[in-house]
């Protein structure tokens, strides 16, 4: 028998072959891993690998993401769709592939891990040979198999979960940690405390070692609130940085302003023209300049002290995915409506929106009234809502007009005295009177309310109650936060019958936003109209009449922003000085304005309203029509007479209908 040591040169061979099996593989980068492998799951890229070319900033922040990096956490301050959701996946595959261990990435709620996992990770994984070689298949016959939110794979385990779940986020120990959206993670979990807290609780036992990683990534909301933000300022600040393609000159791109030399220049009309303008030469830069320049940029920190981790802000100005021209489009629509200059501020832009808290002038707005009588309609006003605030010893009301680019005019308010928890009460017969009370316009029609609010917070049952006879009316409930939408998408059924169970036909609840509702109204009424010399009223401008006092004022203006500490945490709070019962009237108007889809309408479907509205109504109105089929309604509508010279002045004939239309088919549902 032959053995190795009788061939001196097959001694050597098995001995490189024992070296090579026993050295550990060289560690890939995630970025190159990226590149090499990974399947874009959707976008424009969709079924193509991942380009470096596209996404040129991605790179530094995966490679610092890497086993062989020094730093533990890795934050991203960034705005919509900039390409770093793929970034985050393309770091998940790089530890199934390459790194195995136990690895967590958390998203605001289960349900949008679902959702993440449906459309982006599910797919990619499958799409993607390495991974779809390493993560075990679904079966139901096994404990070890994957499922949508727990992928298993040798070495390790990846967990999608939410923010919204404490059984996740306090179970877990976790190598590798990746948090998505943070901004949108609630600031408290069922009274347990942070989640973020509890997320980073799962790393504790890899503090001693290192050997550990966090990433956390979204788009920024409010000042003072959000984690994103705050992780950001935490760290060295690195701006992505590009070359001015005539002087060479690196320079952090940015929207820049009109008393600004530099940065992104446009008309306010279409076509836009957008350009760019340097920041040293003055030169003029075309968006098909862009890519070169992003090719070639590079990241900058702007505080490169020691202890800081890396902390990266990117936005829709240095993206591939994305126009100047679109976002300046974008802008142009949204600087004069304060909810849709936030989303741009933040979608765009990747910066926080700060909320002005101080309240308005109230003595300004008291001089600049107008000169239209009470309970009237002035011209421009089409859309009508009430807003009450119902009070032990009464309900404070206000009735709202609406118009175009959401302008509003006050054309009544006051106070409806009685016991508001004795359902017999005479106030609640004022209130029936109210949702009666039909407005004149200057047609010669008579209008009653489109949509009444009515807060529940106070004596909620009888508020209930009498919801629930009034078709046309809300049972609202305001809730706190900034992320709130205006109002819910659907009601909440509150009625439960005698076996605990909630009544399909019962009351229902609709959840206001009050806290950003708030912050628009300010916004608006600090606007300058015609009144105040300018050419024209803006969009939102608010009117009011001679008939409003001066307590009337005082209470719009009554409440104001306060930086609070809550577990923890600076929050910005909203607090009143002083009684803000119209104040709140008015919140829930532009609540109802919102459910009514006042702020969705484009010219075209406010050219219908006004046609529409201009004219007696001859045919069966809102309510009434709500409870006709498709076919009914149409015909029901046709049968509505074209506008005459002289339209008399006629009331609606029924004395519950307001202009609500289907709520499936009509306009305020485009």
């Amino acid at each position: 028998m032959m053995i190795a040591g009788d061939k001196p040169e097959a001694l050597s061979i098995v001995a490189s072959a024992l070296a090579r099996g026993l050295r550990p593989d060289p560690q890939v980068m995630p970025a190159e891993w990226a590149e090499t492998h990974l399947i874009l799951a959707d976008g424009p890229k969709a079924g193509f690998k991942w380009d470096p070319a596209v996404t040129p900033y991605a790179v530094e922040i995966l490679n610092c993401l890497s086993s062989t990096s020094p730093h533990t956490r890795v934050s991203v301050r960034k705005s919509a769709q900039v390409g770093l959701t793929e970034a985050m996946i393309a770091w998940l595959g790089t530890i199934i592939d390459t790194s195995p261990g136990k690895a967590m990435l958390v998203l605001p709620t289960i349900s949008t891990a679902q959702d993440f996992n449906r459309e982006k990770l599910g797919p990619t994984i499958e799409q993607t040979k390495p991974l779809n070689r390493k993560v075990r298949q679904a079966s139901s016959r096994s404990s070890q198999s994957s499922t949508a939110l727990s992928k298993r794979f040798a070495g390790g385990s990846l967990t999608l979960t939410g923010a919204n779940s404490t059984a996740d986020l306090r179970s877990k120990t976790i190598k590798y940690l990746a948090c998505d959206e943070i901004d949108e993670w609630p600031l408290d979990l069922d009274g347990q405390g942070d989640p973020m807290k509890m997320a980073d609780a799962r790393q504790i036992s890899f503090h001693a070692t290192g050997d550990y990683k966090k990433f956390e990534a979204s788009t920024p909301t409010i000042k003072g609130q959000s984690r994103i933000d705050a992780a950001f300022e935490e760290g060295d600040q690195r701006y992505w940085n590009c070359p001015c393609p005539h002087c060479g000159t690196y320079q952090r791109l940015v929207f820049g302003g009109p008393d600004e030399p530099h940065g992104l220049k446009f008309n306010k009309v279409w076509p836009y023209s957008t350009h760019y303008v340097c920041i040293e030469c003055g030169g003029v830069i075309e968006n098909y300049h862009k890519q070169q320049m992003l090719l070639a940029g590079d990241w900058i920190p702007e505080r490169p002290e020691p202890g800081r981790h890396p902390s990266f802000h990117i936005d829709a100005i240095s993206s591939n995915l994305t126009t100047w021209d679109k976002m300046v489009e974008e802008f142009i629509k949204a600087k004069d409506d304060p909810g849709q200059l936030k989303a741009f501020v933040n979608l765009w832009l990747g910066q926080v929106w700060e909320e002005r808290g101080d309240a308005p002038e109230w003595g300004r707005l008291f001089s600049r009234r107008e000169d239209y009588a009470p309970r009237t309609i002035p011209p421009g006003g089409l859309v009508f809502t009430c807003g009450c605030d119902v009070q032990g010893d009464g309900a404070y009301y206000e009735v709202v007009a609406w118009g175009r680019d959401k302008q509003s005019w006050s054309i009544d308010q006051g106070f409806l005295v009685g016991n508001t928890a004795d359902p017999h009460d005479q106030v609640w017969r004022d209130l029936d009177d109210l949702y009666q009370r039909r407005y004149p316009d200057v047609y010669g029609n008579y209008w009653p309310v489109d949509a009444l609010a009515i807060d529940s917070g106070f004596n909620t049952n009888q508020v209930y109650m009498w919801a629930a006879k009034h078709p046309r009316a809300r049972a609202i409930k305001g809730d706190d936060g900034w992320q709130k939408a205006a109002i819910s998408a659907s009601p909440s059924k509150v009625d439960i019958n005698w076996q605990g169970k909630r009544r399909k036909y019962g009351a229902q609840l609709w959840h206001v936003g009050t806290w950003g509702l708030k912050s628009e109204l300010y916004a608006n009424l600090r606007k300058e109209g015609a009144r105040d010399g300018q050419e024209y009223d803006p969009p939102g401008y608010c009117h009011f009449a001679m008939f409003h006092d001066e307590a009337y004022f005082k209470q719009l203006t009554a409440e104001y922003l306060k930086e609070t500490v809550i577990k923890g945490r600076k929050v910005k709070v909203w607090h009143a000085s002083a009684p803000n019962h119209l104040h709140d009237c008015r919140i829930y108007n532009m609540a109802m304005a919102a459910h009514l889809g006042v702020d969705r309408m484009n010219v075209a479907e406010w050219d219908q309203v006004q046609h529409d509205r201009a004219e007696p109504p001859k045919a069966p109105q809102g309510d009434l029509i709500d409870r006709m089929g498709p076919k009914q309604q149409a015909e029901a509508r046709a049968k509505v007479a074209k506008p005459t010279a002289k339209p008399s002045a006629k009331r609606p004939s029924n004395d519950n209908a307001g202009w609500l239309g289907s709520r499936k088919g009509g306009w305020l549902n485009k």
